[in-house]
Parts: C-alpha cells; sequence; structure tokens
C-alpha cells in the first residue's frame, strides 16, 4: 500500500518530520517501509484551458483547439478526443516540451500545425491505461505548471502489511502508530453523521456478515472526481473512474473500509446477503464471468446475486455515466469467509485484501457517513434513505496486563503512565491501575489483540526493542550434539581452496546409468519432481552435474566438495565427495592432477587420525590407469580417479576431471598427537626403480616409510614412466625422499647408507631394481 507522505498532516503533525525519519521507525517498529517518490520526467507540461473547438477542414476524427495558457497565448491544438468542450481544463504540453521519454514538437495535419499535445492520465504515468484527454474542471489559472499542479514530487510511503494488521491498511491506521513512535497527537477530525431514516429492504441471510449498511441516493450526476480526491488516487496507485466509485475508493485508503455503490435502477427488490447457489453465476467488474459456490458470500437483489461480498461488484449494476441513483453499501464480513471465497475465485482486489484482514465494525457507519456527505457535495443528489442491520454490536473485550507478567516477558518493570501513553497514542482505551493497566480493545483492533502478551507487544515495539535491556542467560544450555568433525573436514578443504556445494538428495536414475554404478533402491512415495523420485546412494552424480552446469557458464576451473548423506534400504551414511578440474593456478599455470586428489583425501584421513591403505578398485567410470581405493583395516572406505575419457567425451566435459568419495561415517576416529617439527636442514636424494607393471605403488610408498620411520620426513612420487627402454611388463617409478633428523645435521654419507638400505629392500621384497 502506497500513503503520501502530505496526507498523514490531515490526522497529527508531522511538518517537522522527515519522510526518511518516519520510513525508518515504522520499519523499526510497526510495518516494513520504503520510501519512494512520485515522479516523472516533465518540462513545459501546463495547465490550459479550451476557449475554441473547431473540426477539423478535411479529418472529421479530429478536432482543433484553441488552449488559452495565459499571457494571451492560445496554442491550437489537434486533437483525437471530441468529448472535448469549451471551458475544460487540460494538461497541454507545449512544443518542445518533455514528458518522460517523449519529446513534443510541433506536427501537421493536413495542412493543419498542432503546437503541442493535449495528455491523458496514461501519457502522464498516472495510470496504467486511459481513454480521452485528461480533463480538469476546477477554476485554476492557466499557465500554470502541471507537474505541482497533479501531485508530482510527493513523497510515498511503501508498507508491507502483515495478515495481522489490517488496521495498517489505510492513512488513519498509520497516523495512529506515528503518533504512538513519535508522541504525537491523533486528530479525529470532522465528525458527520446520518442516521437512519425511511427503509431499504436488507436481510442477513448468512452469520458471516457481521453488518450491513446501505444509502439510497438519488438525482445525482456522475462526471469526473474534483483534482483533490484524483490527485489523492494517484499518489496511492489507483485509477481514477468517476465521482462516485473514486470516493469509495478515497474513503477505503484514508480510513480503512471498503465501500461499493450499485446504480439502483438496476436493482430488483430489496437486498439479500447470503451465501451462493450452487450454479449461480456472475458478471465481474473485470469483465469474466466465474461460477459461484456455497463457499462465496453474495450481495443478492431478489433475481440474481449483484456481487461477490468484500471481494467485487457485477458489470450489470456498476455506476456508469449515465447513473442517477446509487445505493451505497458498508459492511463488515467475516475475514475467513471473504479469504476462502476470494481464493476460490483466484480474485483479489484491493477490498477483499482488506476484508481479508479484518476492518474496523464500529468504523463501517462512520465512514459510510462520510462517503455519503462527499458524494452530496461532488455529485449532488438527495439521501432519501439509509439503513443500518447490526444483529450483535461490538462489546470492547477488557484484558488486564499486570506488572509482574510484563516484567516476566520485557525483562524489566513497567512504566505504567508510559506504556499507558503509548497505548492511548494506539487509540486504544486503557485504566491503570495500582498492580497492572485494564485495556479495553477497541474495535480497529479486536482482530489481532486477544491476550495481554498482545498487549505486551505493543508497548515494547513502539518503545523499541533496542531499549529491552540484555540479560546473561541464567538457564544452563545444553548443546546440540552434531558431529565436530564434519565441520572440521569442511575447514580443512575450505583451506586449500576448494567449494562447498550443497545439492538436494533427491535423483534421478540417468547418471548413475551413465556411471555405471548401482541404481539407487529407496524410492520416494510422492515426489515433488518425477525426475527425482529416488533417494541418492552417491555424491557423484551431484558432482557431476554442477561440474556441467559450471562448465556451460564458462566456468572451466573448478574444485567441489560435498559433505552429504547417502541412503540405502540399510541406512543412511555421511559422505565426502570431492571434484576436481582445470588449473589450479592460471599464473603460471598448473592443472590438477590425481595426486592433488589423493593429497586432499589422505588429508581428510590425517585429521581423523588415521592413515588409509591403498586398496584395488574396478570401477569402470575411471581411468584404467588412474584409480586407486582407500582401505582402512579390511574395510573399503572409499576411492579416487580420473574420470573415464571416454565418460568424459560423451558428457561433453573439456578437459580431465578427477573424482573421489570417502565414506566419513565409518571412519572412527584416532588419537591424533603432536609431532614436533626438526630445527635441523633436509637431505633430498632421487630414486628412480624399476619394478613390475602390475605393482601398485602405493604398496611401495608404505614399504619405504615402515623402513625408513622418523629419518624420512617425506617420500613423494614424481615420475611414472613405462617406455620400451624399461623392458616389457616393467614400469620406472620416481620418489622423491626427504631426510631430517631430529638430533643433528645428516651428513651426506648417513643419507647414502639409508638410501642403499632402502633399494636392497626393495629389491629383495619386490625385485625392484635401480633404473
Amino acid at each position: 500500500m502506497k500513503v503520501p507522505y502530505s496526507w498523514l498532516s490531515e490526522f497529527t503533525d508531522v511538518h517537522d518530520i522527515s519522510p526518511e525519519d518516519v520510513a525508518r521507525e515504522l520499519t523499526l517498529r510497526s510495518v516494513e517501509t520504503s520510501l519512494i517518490k512520485l515522479d516523472t520526467d516533465m518540462d513545459g507540461v501546463v495547465f490550459g484551458k479550451v476557449v475554441d473547438i473547431k473540426p477539423h477542414p478535411s479529418r472529421q476524427n479530429l478536432l482543433i483547439c484553441a488552449i488559452d495558457v495565459g499571457s494571451g497565448y492560445c496554442p491550437k491544438v489537434v486533437t483525437a478526443d471530441r468529448s472535448l468542450k469549451v471551458g475544460d481544463g487540460v494538461i497541454l504540453a507545449l512544443p518542445n516540451a518533455r514528458v518522460g521519454n517523449m519529446c513534443i514538437s510541433k506536427r501537421e495535419f493536413d495542412g493543419i500545425v498542432s503546437e503541442g499535445m493535449l495528455l491523458s492520465a496514461g501519457e502522464l504515468g498516472l495510470e496504467a491505461y486511459s481513454e480521452g484527454v485528461l480533463k480538469i474542471w476546477e477554476d485554476l489559472s492557466p499557465g500554470i505548471s502541471a507537474y505541482d499542479l497533479l501531485g508530482f514530487g510527493e513523497y510515498l510511503l511503501e508498507i508491507e502489511v502483515t495478515p495481522n494488521r489490517g488496521d495498517m491498511l489505510s492513512v488513519r491506521g498509520l497516523a495512529r502508530d506515528i503518533c504512538a513512535i513519535f508522541g504525537r497527537e491523533f486528530k479525529e477530525g470532522e465528525r458527520v453523521g446520518f442516521e437512519d431514516t425511511n427503509d431499504i429492504n436488507i436481510e442477513i441471510l448468512d452469520e458471516d456478515c457481521k453488518r450491513y449498511r446501505g444509502a439510497l441516493i438519488e438525482g445525482i450526476t456522475v462526471r469526473e472526481s474534483p483534482l483533490w480526491i484524483r490527485k489523492r488516487l494517484w499518489q496511492c496507485g489507483v485509477r481514477s473512474i468517476n465521482n462516485v466509485v473514486d470516493i469509495t475508493n478515497y474513503v477505503m485508503l484514508r480510513d480503512g473500509q471498503p465501500l461499493h455503490a450499485f446504480d439502483a435502477d438496476t436493482l430488483k427488490g430489496g437486498i439479500k446477503v447470503r451465501s451462493a447457489k450452487p450454479g449461480e453465476r456472475i458478471l465481474t467488474l473485470m469483465n469474466s464471468e466465474r461460477e459461484l459456490t456455497q463457499e462465496n458470500l453474495v450481495i443478492a437483489d431478489e433475481e440474481k446475486p449483484i456481487a461477490i461480498a468484500g471481494v467485487i461488484g457485477s458489470a450489470n449494476t456498476a455506476v456508469s455515466w449515465n447513473t442517477k441513483r446509487i445505493l451505497l453499501e458498508s459492511a463488515y464480513f467475516e475475514p475467513y469467509r471473504i479469504r476462502r471465497s476470494s481464493k476460490v475465485l483466484s480474485i483479489q482486489t484491493d477490498s477483499s485484501y482488506r476484508f481479508e484482514r479484518s476492518v474496523d465494525i464500529e468504523g463501517v457507519k462512520k465512514y459510510h457517513d462520510l462517503a455519503i456527505k462527499l458524494i452530496l457535495d461532488t455529485a449532488g443528489g438527495v439521501l432519501t434513505a439509509v439503513r443500518d442491520v447490526y444483529p450483535v454490536p461490538y462489546r470492547p473485550k477488557s484484558i488486564f496486563l499486570s506488572i509482574e507478567k510484563y516484567k516476566r516477558y520485557a525483562g524489566e518493570y513497567m512504566d505504567k503512565k508510559e506504556a499507558s501513553q503509548i497505548l492511548t497514542r494506539l487509540g486504544i482505551p486503557n485504566t491503570a491501575l495500582r498492580c497492572g493497566i485494564e485495556v479495553h480493545i477497541p474495535s480497529h483492533r479486536s482482530f489481532d489483540i486477544q491476550r495481554d502478551v498482545d498487549i505486551i507487544e505493543e508497548v515494547l515495539r513502539i518503545r523499541g526493542y533496542d531499549r529491552i535491556p540484555s540479560q546473561v542467560l541464567t538457564l544452563p544450555s545444553i548443546p546440540f550434539r552434531c558431529k565436530k568433525s564434519l565441520d572440521e573436514v569442511r575447514s580443512l578443504l575450505k583451506s586449500r581452496g576448494l567449494f562447498e556445494i550443497i545439492s538436494f538428495s533427491f535423483e534421478d536414475t540417468d547418471m548413475y546409468e551413465l556411471l555405471g554404478i548401482e541404481k539407487p533402491s529407496v524410492e520416494i512415495t510422492n515426489p515433488l519432481v518425477k525426475s527425482q523420485a529416488y533417494m541418492r546412494t552417491s555424491l557423484l552424480p551431484s558432482l557431476i552435474k554442477v561440474c556441467l552446469y559450471n562448465q556451460r557458464q564458462h566456468n572451466h576451473h573448478m574444485a567441489l566438495f560435498e559433505v552429504g548423506k547417502v541412503y540405502t534400504r540399510e541406512g543412511e551414511e555421511e559422505m565426502l565427495g570431492i571434484l576436481l578440474m582445470g588449473a589450479r593456478r592460471l599464473y603460471p599455470k598448473e592443472e590438477y592432477t590425481a595426486y592433488d586428489l589423493l593429497s586432499l583425501l589422505l588429508d581428510v584421513g590425517r585429521l581423523f587420525g588415521v592413515t588409509f591403505q591403498s586398496d584395488v578398485v574396478s570401477y569402470d567410470f575411471l581411468h584404467p590407469h588412474v584409480r586407486i581405493g582407500l582401505r582402512l583395516e579390511q574395510e573399503k572406505v572409499g576411492f579416487a580417479g580420473q574420470l573415464s575419457p571416454k565418460l568424459a567425451e560423451s558428457l561433453e566435459l573439456k578437459g580431465k576431471v578427477f573424482i573421489g568419495e570417502l565414506r566419513l561415517s565409518v571412519i572412527k576416529e584416532g588419537v591424533r598427537q603432536y609431532r614436533p617439527f626438526s630445527k635441523f636442514p633436509p637431505i633430498i636424494r632421487d630414486l628412480s626403480l624399476i619394478v613390475d607393471k602390475d605393482l601398485q605403488v602405493d604398496k611401495l610408498i608404505s614399504h619405504i616409510r615402515n623402513l625408513l620411520k622418523e629419518k624420512l620426513e617425506e617420500v613423494k612420487v614424481f615420475s611414472v614412466y613405462t617406455g620400451s627402454d624399461v623392458g616389457e611388463g616393467k614400469k620406472s617409478v620416481s620418489f622423491r625422499l626427504v631426510f631430517r633428523s631430529f638430533e643433528g645435521t645428516m651428513s651426506d654419507g648417513e643419507a647414502n647408507s639409508l638410501v642403499n638400505t632402502l633399494v636392497s629392500s626393495l629389491e629383495e621384497n619386490f625385485g625392484a631394481r635401480l633404473r
């Protein structure tokens, strides 16, 4: 809802408060509010009066109008609006004027030069669409700027109201909260009263209508609304229709009470408020025919429904330019019934939006009377009958708020005087007693204030939640028992430059079939999407799909991981999945390798305090020569390798893709011990061995570590060669050995002795020989 800032001054004094301050404080203490400005790019646009009209000599659909714009200047303008009359006020864009994206210039129409352009409300940006030239019938001075005249430059408060605060859907309601927040007095304004007179046949046949008031006004003249009403509607984003309809919208925006006017000459007999009958149909004001059900509450005459109560009227009974008699309706309907009715028909209007959130049942008469007065003032006519059907009048509910309960919620004693002032400015009557405050809930807040805690909320939000003193918790808190190790895994991988992904646990089977891995067996009974009907058994499909998505976004370098659960019929299990692709560094360029992936998985093992052993795997989706299994004692815990080039090509993945998984649930955390650093320099030796081609390099590494123990700081493979010069069925493996002692600087002789011992042991155990 949009509220013009200047309109607030009708209810309270805001001349010394900036719109920015009001928007900020409302957001903090009441409703979310943003500040916008009704503005348009406009220059050279003025108000003028039509002083002469002539038909175009050769084009029958055009008129030539002389427009007085002041100072004796009366430009001639060609227009297609044949409803213009001498004396009409219009908005004229002079030659070289600018209106939004339009630049106005002189234009010739079959020999007649038009010296400007008459503008419609749509062309001025005041309405989404409009017909004909904007006409103003007030007596104004020609030549004045249209920018100020039409209400441009006005600050608007745009509020987002929660479902329980229907009282805020009006200028009046917003002003109440502003009075309470800024300590201002609320101005009720002049009261207008029309009592029941004569008779209108009104029957309430459904208990979801709590009050219905009708007024019959005869002899009216339907025309354009006064400019001051239209300006308010435009500022609130509402289209101007005619003076009668505009007044119903004006009162709704100002006071929050939706109203509706029927052309009384289209009605047959009296008014009945009832449930719709099955099969009944109605042509709505949106020119769409709807079939009604018993969910719909309707306003009907003796023959037919004439409106869907609280939602929308019928096009057959709408006020037109020829209407002379109207029945003006004001009512209160049960919010839940209007909500259901609106939902069933898929129609939401400004009226239903307010009725769904509850309107002020006591305001039905007060705001109805205001609308009657405005219609009599602007459309003329005579009020001939008023009838108010109010079966069960509203009785204010009394709620007592004790000082002790306030203290339990707010953490401080209640200042009864301050609390009473806040409630009074909110329009909530109250009485301060010795041990608390007795509150009488007014009708405009009966929907959302039901208990004493609601009163506490009103006081606290207006005071400001930032004023509540903070306190240290006195109750013992029990932390959630989570697996700290999983967070440590995430932190480790993020520190190595990997990005975590979070994907759905629901999968299809296509990627599983393509990878040749076991298909998911746990099927979802009612999947949200048919293509996601299974619970995943692996993280690899999700990682590969994310990789494909990134590649389509022209990201060819990625390091991804996911820590998540997989599901089988035996239960669920925590799993780690890693995918590396492209370059780990661009300058100088350095590609990811299988050893980068293996190193990450081994580091995760070290995080748990365990060391993995290598194992043989035969997954067809991995490169036959770049794959390794990971084992912990006798249990398989994971694998690492390069995605098969043939499979990568079928998936249109560009470059080498390295993937791996680790079963975190089966890894039991060991005891991690601190290992000190040696302060002495290392000695490095490179060693190239020729071994059997089928021998796993991991077994050589494990043997080297076990043999050299603490003397060896690091062993790394930096080359594997399988050329013909090393022999058929053989391969060359090159290791880099880093020796370091904790006792002193190691000599070359000691290092050479260790290497010789190592070579002899490898030759004896694996048949290895130096290359």
